[in-house]
């Protein structure tokens, strides 16, 4: 149904994601939203070829405003439902870090200062394809779908911006949150980690890939 692209305001957590690359695999960025009632979680990214990991997060953030638009301190992220399982508008104003070494997401994310502004439209490229969802802790409904599509982006930053388009996929869940689970992970040099935390303490490594993004969850120790 075309009210399942929006909020579920009975649902006790409620999740959104997209990612992005090039068809190359040389760039990729993704944007995520947690809802637990008032309070959100939002991340965004932004992995280059020989450039350091752009990351934005707002944990335990508040500032929900109509739909999906968020408005905590000193930033700012909208995501609107154009047509529904056709088209999204994507954006932000924020400032990130630049990190040298990505994993410093989930330790200390201490990094260079970004502004970064994001503009991304995505378009699907087929019918969303409902997920296999667990029944969450306590026996809540969990549901959800994802998607496959593409996405024309300009991501402004200091330097100046970046216009790419490419494949991309998304999915939207609620009943529990989004936690990633791919059975396999890559290794090498050559890969462009994009890993981030949760507010539950929880890590998500997170990976582009010549065949796309592949992410698992880890409990913190």
């Amino acid at each position: 149904m075309n009210a399942d692209e929006l909020r579920h305001v009975d649902a006790m957590v409620e999740a959104w994601w997209w990612w992005g690359h090039t068809p190359d695999a040389a760039a990729g960025w993704y944007i995520g939203l947690e809802l637990r009632g008032r309070r959100f979680d939002y991340w965004a990214g932004l992995v280059r070829n020989g450039e350091p990991y752009l990351y934005v997060e707002e944990l335990e953030g508040e500032g929900l405003r109509a739909g999906l638009e968020i408005k905590p301190p000193e930033m700012w992220a909208g995501h609107t439902c154009d047509v529904p399982f056709m088209q999204w508008s994507l954006g932000n104003e924020a400032h990130g870090v630049m990190l040298d070494d990505p994993f410093d997401a989930v330790r200390n994310a201490f990094g260079t200062l970004a502004p970064v502004t994001f503009d991304v439209e995505w378009y699907s490229d087929g019918a969303p394809r409902s997920m296999a969802l667990a029944p969450a802790e306590g026996g809540y409904e969990r549901q959800g779908y994802e998607q496959q599509g593409s996405f024309d982006a300009r991501i402004e930053l200091s330097e100046g911006v970046l216009a790419f388009e490419g494949p991309s996929h998304r999915l939207h869940v609620w009943g529990a949150p989004y936690r990633p689970a791919s059975l396999a992970m890559p290794a090498g040099d050559d890969l462009l980690w994009a890993p981030y935390r949760r507010h539950d303490g929880a890590v998500v490594v997170q990976v582009l890939t010549s065949a796309g993004w592949l992410a698992r969850t880890v409990d913190a120790p």
